[in-house]
């Protein structure tokens, strides 16, 4: 992902972690998803990367479309 999309899934997905009342373990329990793996992609880590299938993961954890994920608000 080019760093800019990385940057703004990173607080999408801490966003949509923190509406949905999650800390990052319970996220990674509920999603499959490793705890490690879950916070670097919340850091936006250099060189991380998300699949499709990390992205239905997370999404169905969150209990949201996988494009509500992807969703980012204009910025200014």
């Amino acid at each position: 992902m080019p760093t800019d999309i990385r940057r703004r899934f990173a607080k999408r997905l801490k966003r949509l972690r923190a509406q949905g009342g999650y800390s990052v373990s319970q996220l990674a329990k509920i999603s499959g998803v490793s705890r490690q793996h879950v916070r670097e992609l919340e850091l936006d880590y250099p060189g991380k990367r998300v699949t499709i299938v990390t992205l239905e993961k997370l999404a169905r954890a969150l209990k949201v479309p996988v494009w509500k994920l992807l969703q980012f608000p204009a910025e200014k």
